[in-house]
């Protein structure tokens, strides 16, 4: 009966290592994903402001400049929201994965309670 205690929680044990495991690489690639975006916007709009840095030069008066920082900062804005659009994403996917994750521990951990539950009836 001791035998089949320790078996019990040797695999329990094994069980939430190993989903601790799949937590952290599944952190792992959430966490790429969104740097990835961050340094893709952030590219974007350090690209965007580049190019049009030169028309700033080139203006003849303010209306030029108004209407530059007008069109650059449309430009951020439909950026910035693509971005958050695609982090969203990143997040809900990341939260089906938690689910999933959730939902097999609960079930090894109910496999695991049921097995030792019928172990200790026939003992």
């Amino acid at each position: 009966m001791q035998k089949d205690i320790l078996e019990n929680f040797q695999k329990m044990t094994q069980l939430t290592l190993d989903n601790f495991k799949k937590l952290g690489e599944t952190n792992l690639r959430i966490g790429e994903k969104l740097l990835q975006e961050q340094v893709e916007l952030t590219n974007a709009i350090l690209e965007t402001s580049t190019r049009n840095a030169d028309v700033v030069k080139e203006a003849k008066d303010f209306r030029d400049v108004a209407s530059w920082q007008a069109e650059w900062a449309q430009e951020c804005t439909k950026k910035v929201m693509e971005s958050s659009r695609s982090c969203a994403d990143i997040i809900a996917e990341a939260g089906k994965v938690y689910t999933n994750l959730y939902e097999a521990g609960l079930k090894s951990a109910n496999c695991s309670s049921e097995k030792a539950g019928k172990s200790r009836k026939s003992a």
